[in-house]
């Protein structure tokens, strides 16, 4: 068997490839970035102060949490601990939930006592308009999926 047919089938191969890696770049960047929901809900868990004063260092919350202008904007956090906790200025009773909506783009940073180290920042985006800004937000969206813990 001679290696032109081989060969052909390599190139086949290879264009096929590129072509659907390049229908996903394409469909990414002009497809419309949606959400299910507007809000973002967090919630502290039950027990995590007193985990917390027992010396547990774990995250039960992200310490980034990003937002989008106009289509996932509103921040609602519910505090199901047994203690009151502190977001910002806003003292939050157990079983209470605070609903902070976001109408431009900003780096907000909160003191936020469900946190060990105290702090929480709300990152909110502009809504991607241009087909390159939504293919990098995905991208960018990607990458924070992966890198969480």
């Amino acid at each position: 068997m001679s290696e032109a047919p081989l060969r052909t089938v390599g190139h086949w191969l290879v264009r096929a490839v590129l072509g659907a890696i390049l229908t996903a770049v394409l469909a990414a960047a002009f497809w419309p970035v949606t959400f299910s929901s507007k809000e973002e809900l967090f919630e502290i868990p039950q027990g995590t102060w007193a985990r917390r004063m027992a010396g547990d260092k774990h995250e039960y919350l992200p310490s980034d949490i990003y937002l989008m202008v106009g289509i996932h904007h509103v921040l609602k956090l519910k505090n199901s601990d047994d203690v009151p906790q502190f977001f910002g200025p806003t003292l939050l009773m157990p079983k209470q939930t605070l609903s902070i909506p976001f109408t431009r783009p900003s780096e907000n940073f909160f003191s936020c006592t469900a946190h060990a180290d105290g702090r929480l920042l709300v990152v909110v985006e502009a809504t991607p308009v241009w087909p390159w800004e939504r293919l990098i937000w995905r991208v960018r969206h990607m990458v924070r999926s992966f890198s969480k813990p």
